[in-house]
């Protein structure tokens, strides 16, 4: 066996980035497999908890399948029991279905064997050399005889009035008609050559018929051609003994191993398609509203992504389609499908149910994708500390566990009292067993390390009272300028980055080179509005240890200028990377004009920026700003 490469502490997974549409405040990733990894990210606003699971089918360690509840069509059963009964690790609700009956509503392949045809939605696929696709297909089935050719017209779905009906024993054990349709006759298509292909030629022998009926027995091995109303004019193809040829063909031409049907394709290269790809349209109710969901993407690097967004609840409000579409757009995927949602979004690993469902329990559904693991055990070699980023106010406690695997995921038992814990950069403490107690606000990393392992979480502690807006994270190509003087023009300047961020996946970054004569102002012009309310502004910088002086300029509604201090004056940037910082408006001080005189709100915040007034202090460096908010 190949040797599969495992990173598991700097995993590129493009779910551990955040979209410019949410504010992160908890993030944490699990290795579940070598290729299987799990996270859930957080978000106060909007109120939303997000599941992600990266699949890398090349992995050798993973078999990913679609698999019926109990075995057989117009059959449900609990995702769990599903995920015990297949022996899976992971497994995620499937296709939408009929509530009255069960039957799911679009195309399914399990395994090689066709068991439901496909209509005008999109459909998840695996190729049988483990490609994922996400498309629209169509399939076509017709029995040949040396007498000529039926053109199927359903499978394994209750025959209509006129219609040639093929039946497996993946319909149950008995065929059925549907309510507008009369007694016909089932053909008995014995000893198939092989499982359904959705693409190929098998061949199977006539056995018995049954005459004037609704209902009759499926072979175990084989099939049932029912035929009713006009279709009866097919009968004299069919002699009992006779060896008859399905074929089926499927469009586009592609060897499908797997495959499950979905609700609206929201991506195709990279772009939103939802509503424009003359699928057949889905309930407002459903794509409009915000409810839980459950998608499959997949990215630019041929990996597939499960996601699941809880909904209806206080803690995660759900998305609409639209939503959806633009934050898998945002981290990354190139296509992307919709999957059943509402109660039935579900998401079970290694036997627990991970997400929260809408109904307060599962759901029982008739079709999953399931995910099994065969993996070999090793030494423990990864230590882990979960979740990895968390946002937390101030006299709040989080208790974070840790987690001592090898690389193929198998969890050993550890000795806490072996475990050796620090904080840098945060004001607070944490106790032998994990639990952290947050003081006032900061930013850093807790640490633990355990036999010469380390691992390590990003933590910011905000203050206490409800941060209310975001005002900006860089994430969009906004203008930016700088202005002022004592720096060198050549070397300073201003520009979005992706090399840094706090939140999503870029920030201001400041390149600067100061003058070694004369004062040195470095002005970021910004203009942003804050909200009439705003008792402080909040920014998050990665700082140089420079110990350059931060400051902000404001205008008021009354065009005076104010000035206010994001750092002090003797200490400035006096830390290196990512930290949490504030300023009180109340403490604003008026640029010129009167020192008793108050800013009338609400104000704009027009620059930050940068000083440094002593010659022994200048510099060349970098500095980068993230996260503006108001509270």
């Amino acid at each position: 066996m190949k040797p599969y490469k495992i990173l598991v502490l700097t995993i590129t997974f493009i779910l551990s980035l955040l979209s410019n549409l949410y504010a992160q405040n908890f993030f944490d990733q699990t290795l579940i497999a070598p290729g299987l990894n799990y996270s859930l990210t957080k978000t106060d606003t909007p109120p939303l908890a997000i599941h992600a699971v990266e699949l890398d089918l090349s992995s050798p360690f993973i078999q990913l399948e679609t698999v019926l509840a109990n075995d057989s069509l117009m059959q449900r059963d609990t995702l769990s029991s599903i995920a015990r009964r297949s022996g899976s690790t992971l497994a995620i609700n499937g296709d939408f279905f009929d509530p009255a009956t069960g039957m799911i509503v679009n195309f399914m392949v399990s395994n090689g064997e066709l068991i439901k045809l496909p209509i005008s939605r999109g459909v998840f696929a695996i190729t049988r050399d483990g490609q994922p696709i996400i498309s629209m297909f169509t399939l076509n089935i017709n029995i040949e005889t040396q007498y000529g050719i039926i053109p199927i017209n359903s499978l394994n779905t209750p025959r209509g009035a006129n219609e040639a009906a093929l039946f497996t024993a993946r319909f149950g054990k008995n065929t059925s008609v549907s309510t507008n349709a009369l007694a016909g006759i089932d053909i008995e298509l014995l000893d198939f050559s092989q499982a359904l292909p959705c693409s190929g030629v098998i061949t199977a022998k006539v056995g018995n018929m049954y005459y004037g009926v609704t209902s009759s027995p499926i072979p175990k091995s084989g099939g049932i051609l029912s035929l009713g109303g006009r279709a009866l004019s097919y009968l004299p193809y069919l002699k009992q003994g006779d060896v008859i040829r399905i074929v089926t063909k499927l469009t586009p031409s592609l060897n499908i191993s797997q495959a499950i049907g979905g609700g609206a394709i929201l991506l195709k290269d990279g772009n939103i398609v939802f509503n424009a790809t003359g699928e057949l349209p889905l309930p407002k109710e459903v794509t409009d509203k915000k409810n839980p969901l459950t998608a499959v993407g997949i990215d630019n690097n041929g990996k597939v992504y499960f996601v699941v967004v809880d909904g209806r609840n206080p803690k995660s409000e759900g998305m609409t389609y639209i939503e959806l579409a633009n934050y898998l757009k945002n981290i990354g995927m190139k296509d992307a499908l919709t999957l059943d949602g509402g109660g039935s979004s579900q998401l079970i690993i290694n036997g627990r149910i991970i997400n929260n469902p809408s109904d307060g329990r599962e759901r029982p559904i008739p079709n999953a994708i399931v995910v099994k693991t065969v993996i070999p055990k090793g030494e423990p070699r990864i230590l882990s500390l979960h979740p990895r980023k968390l946002t937390i106010k101030e006299g709040e406690t989080y208790n974070f566990t840790l987690l001592l695997q090898d690389i193929y995921g198998n969890i050993f038992p550890i000795d806490q009292e072996k475990v050796f814990w620090r904080l840098e950069g945060l004001s607070g403490f944490i106790s032998k067993d994990g639990v952290f107690y947050a003081q006032s606000s900061s930013n850093g990393k807790i640490v633990a390390t355990l036999n010469g392992l380390r691992a390590e979480a990003e933590v910011i502690i905000v203050p206490s009272q409800k941060i209310s807006k975001i005002l900006e994270d860089f994430e969009s190509n906004i203008l930016l300028s700088i202005s002022g003087s004592g720096f060198d023009l050549n070397l300073t300047k201003v520009s979005i980055s992706d090399s840094q961020s706090i939140s999503g996946k870029r920030s201001l970054k400041l390149d600067y080179s100061l003058s070694k004569t004369g004062p040195s102002f470095i002005y970021i012009n910004l203009n942003i509005p804050l909200p009439k309310e705003s008792k402080k502004i909040s920014i998050c910088v990665y700082g140089d240890n420079s110990g350059h002086w931060l400051r902000g300029l404001f205008r008021d509604s009354n065009g005076r200028l104010w000035v206010g201090n994001f750092t002090s004056a003797n200490k400035g940037i006096d830390w290196e990377g990512w930290r949490y910082i504030e300023l009180d408006l109340s403490n604003l001080e008026i640029f010129a004009g009167d020192k008793n005189a108050k800013p009338e709100y609400p104000l704009e915040l027009l620059q930050l920026y940068l000083v440094q007034l002593k010659e022994e202090k200048k510099n060349q460096g970098v500095i980068y700003i993230d996260l503006i908010q108001s509270l």
